[in-house]
């Protein structure tokens, strides 16, 4: 089993940007959004579009939540391993309500925000590393550190 770090660092970063973005929505006012208007990066108009929402949530408070199960997701993976392949499913979930965000941005609304930029491409990364993770042939520790010598011999 791989280290998770990379895997935590990002899901947190996520889980902080999603955490700012629902602070502008909601305390809008002692909370501003720091990024740039007028033009094709517009995080103004891409986060106040009907897009912004699903129903009367904000698209930022299912990127919280998302995060916030991709990292119990892999909190659980510490004492029962069958959870990859929820983290696999979960992983591309996201990945699937990224590219619709993306087309939201680019087609729906014509303006990108760069703070969901970043969200995209730490799902996109995330969804990698957990790919990367559930694809690799399991290794027992143990194992891997038993009869190095010989296997470096058989290399060679």
């Amino acid at each position: 089993m791989r280290p998770r770090t990379w895997p935590a660092i990002l899901g947190v970063a996520g889980l902080l940007i999603s955490a700012y973005l629902v602070g502008t929505h909601y305390f809008s006012e002692q909370v501003p959004l720091a990024c740039a208007t007028g033009g094709i990066v517009d995080c103004e108009q891409v986060t106040s579009s009907a897009q912004s929402m699903v129903g009367p949530l904000p698209v930022a408070l299912l990127g919280l939540v998302w995060f916030a199960v991709f990292l119990g997701i892999l909190g659980v993976r510490t004492w029962w391993p069958r959870a990859l392949m929820l983290q696999v499913a979960w992983s591309i979930a996201g990945l699937l309500t990224v590219f619709y965000l993306v087309y939201a941005e680019l087609f729906l609304i014509g303006a990108i925000c760069l703070w969901c930029t970043a969200i995209h491409a730490i799902v996109v990364g995330l969804f990698l590393l957990t790919l990367w993770d559930a694809t690799a042939p399991a290794v027992e520790p143990a194992a891997s550190l038993d009869n190095v010598g010989d296997r470096l011999r058989t290399l060679g």
